[in-house]
């Protein structure tokens, strides 16, 4: 496994953090598992010791569960080892899927009809030569596998997803709880990056690999996490005035979710990934 992976892993987990229907309600959470409320936080301290605490405890819970999924999801990827083109095909369509409902290209109200523009390009540049048989096969089940699913309603399940809200108070090893469930639960659209880090963690030879890339996107998930506990006031002003950008952040990593999953269909990520890490 290359430095690629572990960035790619460490920027899903960031790109976590930083979406629309996460970002706003991280002080909820810190509310929540410490037990300081936005006033509190604004009249105190700059640094926040007992928000930090409670953060660190959480990161810890959720970081547990999601490293052991990875070293599963490796487990799981070897049974299947005898076909792993297969599995790596399906699941790149799977991130495209993804990436598309990250990016928010479901609420488009002629979705379908775009997708069979793409589709209809694509023949085009097959008939021109400018794509080979094998490529096209591998891009047109992209496509289809994203239409099955979008027709079955799974964005729809994905978007209910998003509503959910946190609310409550706990304290102490209450706080690691609350992170192992929130890794099981899969918070608000962390669902699909997750599961797309999940399937890649799925395609590597040993169960260390498949911890380590869930390790890392804990790490992008879970460093910004303790920064907005310990500095609390200030991540509030941070959240007011970074929600313009939402829109860019849901942009940018759609289209890395869509790219990757391409590339795991084709096989190029395993070559980019042998290409920068020899």
């Amino acid at each position: 496994m290359s430095e690629v992976s572990v960035f790619i892993a460490f920027t899903a987990g960031l790109l976590s953090f930083l979406s629309p229907c996460v970002l706003p309600i991280i002080p909820g959470y810190i509310s929540y598992i410490s037990g300081v409320g936005a006033q509190e936080a604004k009249s105190g301290d700059a640094f926040s010791k007992k928000a930090f605490i409670a953060s660190f405890l959480f990161v810890l819970g959720f970081s547990l569960v999601f490293t052991l999924m990875g070293a599963t999801a490796t487990g799981v990827g070897s049974l299947f080892r005898e076909y792993q083109d297969h599995v790596a095909k399906v699941g790149g369509g799977l991130v495209v899927f993804f990436g598309l409902h990250f990016a928010g290209a479901f609420l488009r109200p002629n979705f379908l009809k775009e997708l069979i523009g793409v589709a209809s390009f694509l023949l085009a540049l097959y008939m021109f030569q400018f794509l080979s048989q094998k490529l096209l096969f591998e891009l047109m089940g992209i496509l289809l596998i994203v239409a099955f699913l979008y027709l079955f309603g799974l964005h729809e399940l994905l978007y209910r997803q998003m509503r959910k809200e946190v609310r409550g108070s706990v304290s102490g090893f209450g706080a690691f709880l609350v992170g192992m469930l929130f890794a099981f639960g899969w918070s608000p659209c962390i669902g699909p990056v997750l599961g797309s880090i999940l399937l890649y963690a799925s395609q590597q030879e040993t169960a260390v690999q498949g911890a380590s890339l869930l390790f890392a996107y804990s790490m992008g998930l879970g460093i910004p996490f303790l920064l907005a506990g310990g500095l609390l006031s200030a991540f509030l002003g941070f959240v007011r005035s970074f929600g313009k950008f939402f829109g860019v952040v849901e942009f940018v990593g759609g289209v890395l979710l869509v790219l990757l999953g391409i590339m795991l269909t084709t096989g190029k990520l395993a070559e980019l990934s042998l290409i920068l890490g020899g």
